[in-house]
């Protein structure tokens, strides 16, 4: 997993709020939160973003794409960028469409096997009026499983409920958690995933827009952060044993019978500590600070529970 080009997928169907979203982030992290800023290469699209972000505070919406979105964005913690991530946003038909007849929908599939994290968008007023989202529901969960099955690592996944702050009638949210059922199992079931659902308002009242990828790079940052501190430890460890054995009378035995010292085997092995040191310090204060700045951002995000759905709905 490099962490400088990290693999974001977003999925969600037609006005699911993608576009709102990925403004209202942006606008919200490139003005630096605790020590982080995000960043992109490509300005004519931070500025895109930007104002499509400031005019969201001021409750004017972007129309629904129809095309994919791409972002490459760098966080950056002080003046060094610790993470690196390339944010795909496919249109809602890529959902629905055949592999066969929409090289998109193709495209997609491949991108979910090589993801490093996804987020799903759903639309909350949607889920809770219209059954026809119960089947796009099922219809994700059978890609994000796909995606599952490829990870030999953990992979962040987000369900993100749009249009939180338009959804205030306990009986609605019942029937909308209760259509993305399926979604929020997926998230509880442990193994390779790692997962969270999150109500977002990107509107004027704007909630938990910093949350989904804060979520996911959190996760991935201190996953490595946690890997290198084990093969630390372990290196460590090793240069201890080979200490012990890298004396004049081996080293002796060892050149007579041509084979590798423990001296020189442990001087590969100081090096590789030095480095492994290094990296570690270089993952873990970052790798702390995000997560209590996730902490900070998730207060007040958790989807309400809602009353219990009428027996039609479930």
């Amino acid at each position: 997993m490099d962490l400088t080009q990290l693999r974001v997928v977003a999925l969600g169907h037609s006005s699911a709020g993608k576009s709102s979203y990925l403004a209202a982030m942006y606008t919200h992290l490139s003005g630096g939160r605790k020590g982080f800023r995000l960043i992109t290469a490509d300005q004519a699209l931070g500025d895109q973003l930007t104002t499509a972000g400031k005019l969201l505070g001021r409750g004017v919406y972007p129309p629904p794409s129809s095309r994919r979105t791409e972002l490459s964005a760098g966080l950056r913690y002080g003046r060094g960028e610790v993470l690196g991530f390339d944010w795909t946003d496919y249109r809602g038909g890529a959902l629905t469409s055949s592999a066969a007849d929409d090289p998109e929908t193709a495209q997609l599939l491949q991108r979910l096997a090589h993801a490093d994290a996804v987020v799903v968008f759903a639309d909350t007023q949607r889920l809770a009026a219209d059954p026809e989202s119960h089947a796009e529901v099922r219809r994700t969960v059978v890609l994000l499983h796909r995606a599952v099955d490829e990870q030999p690592t953990p992979l962040p996944v987000v369900l993100v409920y749009t249009k939180a702050d338009l959804v205030t009638d306990p009986a609605d949210w019942a029937r909308a958690r209760a259509a993305a059922a399926p979604l929020e199992e997926l998230l509880d079931s442990g193994g390779r995933v790692r997962g969270l659902a999150v109500a977002v308002s990107c509107g004027p009242a704007q909630r938990g827009v910093a949350v989904p990828v804060l979520w996911c790079l959190s996760t991935l940052l201190t996953h490595r952060a946690q890997e290198v501190a084990r093969s630390l430890e372990s290196s460590r460890d090793l240069v201890k044993d080979l200490r012990k054995e890298a004396n004049g009378i081996e080293s002796l035995v060892s050149w007579f019978k041509g084979v590798e010292s423990a001296a020189k085997r442990l001087k590969y092995w100081e090096e590789v500590v030095r480095e492994e040191k290094a990296e570690s310090a270089r993952l873990g204060r970052p790798a702390r600070r995000l997560a209590k700045l996730l902490d900070r951002e998730r207060r007040g995000t958790a989807p309400p529970a809602g009353a219990p759905a009428p027996t039609a709905a479930r």
